[in-house]
């Protein structure tokens, strides 16, 4: 009974502390200046980089369609103009996505403040 008892404590510790979904991988050797949002055109943080730092800009080029990988150092908003129509995505700090190519990463065209 006493096993049955810690082995539910234990459970319960491992649920209740806090998780850290968010924080860029220590595996990766990306950097992201703070209260900056980076993408790459590569998966994995490969490939060129941009770092976005504020108000509303249309992505370069390279980027727009092709963001596959992001770290966020910063909120914001990722946006799409698909067919004239405002579609955005809420970025929180802290944030990130090394295959953003199965995402929204293929649609983003600007980054701005918030949604």
């Amino acid at each position: 009974m006493r096993s049955l008892l810690a082995a539910g404590a234990l459970t319960l510790a491992a649920l209740a502390a806090p998780q850290a979904a968010h924080a860029v991988p220590s595996d990766t050797s990306a950097t992201c200046p703070a209260r900056a949002i980076c993408l790459w055109t590569g998966v994995n943080y490969s490939g060129a980089q941009y770092n976005w730092t504020g108000g509303y800009k249309d992505l370069p080029a390279a980027w727009r369609d092709h963001s596959y990988s992001f770290i966020a150092n910063r909120s914001g908003g990722f946006i799409d103009w698909s067919g004239g129509q405002k579609v955005c995505r809420t970025v929180a700090k802290g944030n990130y996505g090394a295959h953003y190519d199965t995402g929204f990463g293929k649609k983003i065209d600007g980054v701005d403040n918030a949604c």
